[in-house]
């Protein structure tokens, strides 16, 4: 998968180290559901878990990427789409997406966002997107507004994390909408 400046390829075994620098950076996960990792070992089953989901061929859920820089071909980042549910009349996914902190502020996350959901909406043929973000991470609600999605709920006290629960904004967009803009 390729956007203006970047492009997107699933892991690979030798990925390790590029992922975990993701899921083990405090900047990055201040944000995030889940804690950031502290050791290589504890990263270990979850790096394993999307290996052996990559080479799932039916009834695939999960598509986990790194991203790269086309020019640079510097690893920037990781993405991701799930898809919830799935008919014949469309279906609904989740994206998410994680920079490395020296590549915020230069709109990789929009892009990467809009690719996602160009991907969910002509690839797998979906009729709705949504992204959801902690209630106090404004840089990432900036980027599901910039994508054309809009607020759907706010879902008070459902993120804990650093002792104390947090809100949640869900944004989505509809196939329609994603059509029009």
């Amino acid at each position: 998968m390729r956007s203006e400046r970047l492009f997107f390829r699933e892991f690979r075994d030798n990925d390790f180290e590029l992922l975990y620098s993701v899921f083990s950076n405090e900047e990055i996960m201040e944000y995030a559901l889940m804690d950031k990792v502290n050791s290589e070992k504890e990263f270990t089953p979850y790096f394993d878990k999307i290996l052996k989901n990559n080479s799932t061929i039916e009834n695939r859920s999960l598509f986990e990427y790194a991203v790269f820089s086309n020019s640079s071909r510097e690893f920037i980042g990781f993405a991701d789409i799930e898809i919830i549910s799935k008919n014949l009349h469309g279906g609904n996914a989740e994206i998410g997406y994680f920079l490395l902190p020296q590549f915020w502020g230069n709109g990789y996350a929009t892009e990467i966002a809009k690719t996602l959901i160009e991907c969910c909406f002509k690839d797998f043929n979906l009729h709705r997107v949504f992204a959801r973000c902690n209630a106090n991470n404004s840089k990432s609600e900036k980027v599901m507004k910039n994508c054309g999605m809009e607020r759907e709920a706010e879902f008070r006290k459902v993120r804990y994390k650093f002792c104390r629960w947090e809100n949640e904004l869900q944004y989505s967009i509809l196939k329609d909408d994603w059509i029009n803009q």
